[in-house]
């Protein structure tokens, strides 16, 4: 049996609604001799966590009570153990976020916290700022002896049109909102998560969509240290959860060797560009592209061809009304924008048509839409089964349509390498292609 090296670890005071029973949750020391913790951007987020938090004026908090110190109670119950805060505390199952509790922020100033919404998703990443560098050994790794607080550390901000908050991104990937009344639901947060990824994707960085199973609720120090308290019961919130802890099963510690990371830098460049594409694309939600791709190298077929073509109809519509709907023709007879904007009468199959006969869609594009149209017709109606191929055809004439787009009809290849690494990431066959495995395939055996 391994067992974890014994350590002295210093308290982190005013660590939101933890029960004291839950000691074998480590609290967190502060990162030992990291340059990081002293950086300009360390100084800003800081400041900025605390001013933008007083400038609000409420979140919303929570805590559970534990089910030793409940007993047989339902409901609510009054609680001081909340770092200092009185409260009502709840009973939460799994699929509640927490329950809400206004309090002042001066408090939780007094406190060293702020009540988080912690969203997790694949794939693993390192997000690192300049002076970061992970790179723990085999040996510490299999010890559990790595550097388990930097995992907890918050690493950037994007201004994501929250003001005066902003979205976190933790050195673990976690992506983080504030506790306000606006995100105190699952839809609500899971929404807004997404909606980012959507447009990180487009710009350029892949990610899957979180899942509602997957959203926590936590606290993060004013130093800029997150914490998991409860919420979810997602795979991958959980090994979140377990690597910050060093909780974590030797199969899953083994993703800490040699991760990909992406720095500060490159999460802000992409979303930026992401940013600007999606400003031209307007009727296109981040959320069900990013839906349509996630079930894709999933290999969950229906949903991923039901998001893909719904994005597919958003842009067609989006173009009907430019360059058809918008146009101004003299002479024309009084009702024919009316006319033209009937679903009814012009369906997306007969906009797709008309489109391509003007030439604003190439044929290359209009194949792959008009075989995407005809899978999803004979999904809809006569429940035929569904294969990787067909999906292709509304993955690949979702993304030339962007393009198109973006381009203003001049190119369908501006997204190709984002495309390019969504198929890569596709789960594959059940069973592998290849039968042998070389020497080289191998970096490191579980013994």
């Amino acid at each position: 049996m391994r067992t974890n090296p014994t350590h002295t670890i210093p308290s982190l005071s005013g660590t939101f609604g933890i029960p004291a029973r839950l000691a074998h949750n480590p609290k967190m020391p502060k990162e030992p001799s990291s340059p990081s913790r002293s950086n300009t951007e360390t100084e800003r987020c800081n400041k900025m966590i605390i001013n933008t938090l007083m400038n609000k004026g409420q979140l919303v908090t929570s805590c559970i009570v534990h089910l030793a110190d409940s007993a047989n109670i339902k409901g609510v119950t009054p609680n001081k153990r909340c770092s200092g805060l009185t409260g009502l505390c709840f009973e939460s199952p799994n699929d509640t976020i927490h329950v809400t509790v206004v309090c002042n922020t001066k408090k939780m100033k007094d406190s060293n916290h702020v009540p988080i919404i912690i969203g997790n998703c694949r794939p693993f990443r390192i997000i690192e700022r300049e002076t970061d560098n992970w790179n723990p050994t085999l040996d510490q790794i299999n010890r559990n002896d790595y550097d388990y607080v930097k995992l907890n550390r918050m690493s950037t901000f994007i201004d994501i049109g929250l003001s005066p908050f902003s979205l976190g991104i933790g050195f673990d990937g976690s992506l983080i909102l504030p506790a306000t009344k606006d995100f105190s639901s699952k839809e609500n947060s899971l929404e807004k998560f997404n909606q980012t990824l959507g447009i990180l994707l487009l710009g350029g960085i892949y990610s899957e969509s979180v899942q509602p199973d997957n959203i926590s609720y936590g606290s993060l120090t004013l130093d800029g240290y997150i914490k998991i308290h409860g919420g979810s019961s997602g795979l991958i919130a959980g090994f979140h959860k377990s690597i910050r802890t060093k909780l974590v099963g030797t199969m899953d510690s083994i993703s800490l060797l040699n991760p990909v990371s992406i720095s500060t830098a490159e999460i802000h460049k992409a979303y930026k560009k992401g940013k600007a594409i999606f400003d031209k694309i307007p009727n296109l939600s981040p959320n069900m592209l990013l839906d349509g791709t996630s079930d894709y190298v999933s290999n969950q077929w229906s949903e991923s061809l039901i998001f893909l073509w719904t994005s597919i109809e958003q842009l067609i519509n989006q173009i009907w009304e430019k360059e058809i709907v918008d146009k101004e023709v003299d002479g024309v007879i009084e009702g024919r924008k009316a006319f033209l904007k009937d679903f009814r009468t012009w369906t997306t199959s007969t906009r797709i048509e008309a489109l391509f006969q003007k030439g604003i869609i190439p044929i290359e594009v209009y194949k792959l839409l008009n075989l995407a149209r005809k899978t999803r017709n004979d999904f809809i109606h006569n429940g035929k089964q569904l294969y990787k191929e067909k999906i292709d055809n509304a993955l690949i004439g979702l993304f030339e349509l962007i393009s198109l787009i973006v381009s203003d009809y001049k190119s369908t290849n501006n997204l190709s390498e984002t495309l390019n690494v969504i198929i890569r990431y596709q789960s594959g066959e059940l069973f592998p292609m290849k039968t042998r495995v070389e020497k080289d395939d191998v970096t490191h055996w579980l013994v």
